[in-house]
């Protein structure tokens, strides 16, 4: 039965991931002008920061006890990379660990671990965020809009009291139960490292992306994009944090003294650049299938 969930969720995914590259007008894109070199460069930051995000997902299971080989909990993550774009956040989290629970795993248990790395995921791209929010000339209540929101994440996820009585809140406005691990900080800093490393590496590979397409780019340009990462994954309504992602980004680029409708134009592309990393680690998957590394 799970097995043949997984199999839906797969295809199920490319087709929203079709439908809102159509809607939204991604797939076409005139007189633009790329500084291959750094192009290049950029590509192969954002395709290792993936693989990177696979060995996070791996180190999490481990840190719980759930014995995987590296290779399959790879296909895991590949396979279901584009449920994200399924209306509803839940499929990021139960994609990958549908296909683990099938490895003799309690799918409620690998989708706790799944959920939980994907909380410490958003919560330092927004810790990472507070470097350009508080260089670039944003707003004081912008700036207080995220240590607040941060902050309450941090108080939300790590403090047992305070998060139990927000739940049952929420469950009574909602009338429908959730459930949200509370966050152990031995855990979160043993899971930190992993996913920090992969931040890293993106925010290395959006630079040289922002390079190719405008040559004055700084560093501090490329903070934009954890910060965009995180609120897309947070917009329950936008599939892929389409729209949102683009928008922040845009945001950022202007204030950091881009022309318009060059940050316009980054922000849009960001998008496809970002999906060859995401057709990557899925044909990775497919590849790893192809030798026999996994039973799929």
């Amino acid at each position: 039965m799970i097995k043949r969930i997984f199999q839906l969720l797969v295809v199920l995914s490319f087709l929203f991931l079709i439908i809102y590259l159509y809607k939204f007008d991604y797939l076409i894109f005139n007189n633009i002008h790329f500084n291959y070199y750094y192009l290049v460069i950029s590509v192969l930051f954002l395709w290792l920061g993936f693989f990177l995000s696979t060995f996070s997902w791996f180190q999490a299971l481990k840190i719980h006890e759930v014995k995987m080989k590296l290779w399959p909990v790879v296909y895991s993550h590949g396979i279901s990379v584009f449920a994200k774009y399924i209306p509803g956040k839940l499929w990021v989290i139960l994609g990958r660990a549908a296909y683990v629970s099938r490895k003799k795993n309690n799918l409620k248990l690998t989708s706790t671990i799944s959920l939980k790395e994907q909380l410490i995921y958003i919560l330092i791209g927004l810790i990472i965020s507070l470097i350009p929010f508080l260089l670039l000339n944003f707003s004081v209540v912008y700036k207080l809009g995220l240590i607040g929101l941060i902050v309450f994440m941090s108080i939300f996820l790590f403090s047992g009291k305070f998060h139990n009585v927000l739940i049952k809140i929420i469950n009574r406005i909602l009338k429908k139960e959730i459930t949200i691990p509370v966050l152990r900080i031995k855990y979160s800093l043993q899971l930190s490292k992993y996913i920090l490393l992969y931040w890293i590496v993106w925010i290395i590979a959006f630079y040289f992306f922002c390079k190719a397409i405008n040559i004055n780019t700084t560093f501090i340009d490329a903070l934009s994009f954890p910060i965009s990462i995180s609120f897309g994954v947070l917009a329950i309504i936008a599939p892929g944090g389409i729209g949102v992602r683009e928008g922040i980004i845009a945001t950022f680029l202007i204030a950091a003294g881009w022309n318009h409708q060059l940050a316009i134009t980054a922000s849009l592309i960001s998008r496809l650049w970002f999906l060859s990393g995401e057709v990557f680690i899925f044909l990775l998957a497919l590849f790893l299938k192809f030798l026999k590394k996994v039973n799929a």
